[in-house]
């Protein structure tokens, strides 16, 4: 169902907040960046978070939600995205002291609704739509990572087709499409890498591992092990066999504390990049010799998440707790750093468009995309309609520039959808 552009029901989008605001509240320092890996990658940080019914949260009440978290989400858990936990009582005394004695952000009108900016509802309000990408034709295929279901939007009737994963419990994370039309999908908790055929049979191949990402390469499909600790691993299947082979990566500086290794991209070299989002660096791999390396943040728990790579080799880095992006040289090791025009809009994702030098921005906590001119380094923002986007996902129209956009909050402060962002 495509929404008029402007908002999610065609009207001004509710004058509340962005999650950025409720950041800003917080004082910087590694402290509040190691909170914000732990605490804001799958949901917002904001007033029902912060400011229950109005006033600020207790110590008490902090610890009890902290806690939760961490027997839900922290080491020896089924889903350990809490990978370096701060003890639960300082971090509870921190975020009450932090916000005791501050109002919270006043409530604002939104920016006028942008007309480039359309949202489409998937058809399941409750599902996640984790990653998507643009097929050749223009439609645009998404993972429902919630319902084991894959969606197919026709951009031009805003109606969606789709195709439900023949495996039992699914959970659709990452895509590829090859330029025939084939799929490639990690599902990640059965440890699969599933290929569907233009003509919609599917096969899987299993890799062992709950992966995050996938990346294609000349012979077939990286996918990388989203919680085997130290080392990180590189996972390959051979497109025409079938065969897994399986990388260890050097191990990160911090032995006691998972790497959480997050996106995969493939450079023009044939390189493999890799974030880690609790290694606080990011990684090539050569298949061809087999040598990684490695590349430190310039911040401390800086959250380095999905990154992309240009046809010159540049290697764009978004530092989500930092609000930066890194321009990282992979010959040199020199690095550029961007600051963010929020603070705190927590830039989550980076897509490059080599055809029209743009470096396109999706955010956890702004409401916002952001397009930065790649020679002069400008960045334009654009708002989107939706409160509470956070945005997990993004891919360019190779034939018109397009940007589609995935929203993926988990709880969701809004119903799942996806969103296009005209080029011109």
């Amino acid at each position: 169902m495509a929404l008029a552009p402007g908002t999610a029901a065609g009207q001004r989008a509710p004058a509340h907040p962005s999650s950025s605001s409720y950041l800003s509240l917080l004082p910087d320092g590694p402290q509040k960046r190691q909170f914000i890996i732990d605490c804001t990658g799958c949901h917002v940080f904001d007033a029902k978070s912060a400011f229950p019914d109005g006033a600020p949260r207790s110590r008490a009440s902090w610890k009890e939600r902290i806690s939760s978290m961490y027997s839900r989400f922290g080491a020896g858990t089924g889903f350990p995205i809490i990978a370096d936990p701060q003890p639960a009582d300082s971090l509870a005394e921190w975020l009450e002291r932090s916000l005791i004695n501050v109002r919270p952000p006043a409530v604002v009108d939104p920016p006028p609704a942008d007309a480039r900016v359309t949202e489409f509802l998937i058809p399941d309000p409750s599902d996640l739509p984790h990653d998507l990408m643009v097929e050749g034709d223009g439609s645009v295929v998404v993972t429902g990572m919630f319902t084991s279901r894959m969606y197919i939007l026709n951009p031009r009737t805003g109606e969606f087709a789709t195709d439900n994963i023949p495996v039992q419990g699914a959970n659709p994370r990452a895509l590829h499409i090859d330029d025939d039309g084939t799929w490639w999908v990690m599902l990640g908790g059965p440890g699969l890498v599933a290929r569907r055929s233009p003509f919609g049979a599917w096969t899987t191949h299993s890799v062992g591992m709950y992966a995050h990402s996938v990346a294609r390469d000349a012979t077939g499909i990286w996918v990388n092990g989203h919680f085997t600790g130290h080392p990180s691993k590189l996972a390959h299947v051979t497109a025409s066999t079938g065969a897994v082979t399986t990388v260890d990566l050097p191990s990160a500086s911090k032995p006691g504390v998972s790497p959480i290794p997050y996106e995969l991209r493939t450079a023009p070299d044939g390189k493999i990049w890799m974030s880690e989002l609790h290694g606080g660096r990011v990684l090539s791999y050569d298949p061809k010799s087999r040598d990684s390396r490695v590349y430190e943040m310039p911040v401390t728990h800086s959250g380095p998440r999905r990154l992309d790579v240009g046809a010159d080799g540049t290697v764009w880095i978004p530092l989500y707790s930092a609000g930066e992006i890194v321009e990282l040289n992979p010959t040199t090791g020199a690095m550029q750093r961007h600051a963010m025009p929020v603070r705190d809009a927590l830039p989550y994702v980076v897509r490059v468009d080599d055809a029209r030098g743009v470096i396109w921005i999706g955010t956890g906590a702004s409401n916002a995309i952001y397009r930065m001119d790649r020679a002069t380094k400008r960045m334009e923002t654009i708002p989107l309609p939706s409160r509470g986007a956070l945005v997990r996902h993004l891919d360019v129209d190779k034939r018109n520039g397009d940007l589609w956009v995935a929203y993926g909050a988990s709880p969701g402060t809004i119903a799942a959808r996806i969103a296009r962002v005209r080029a011109q």
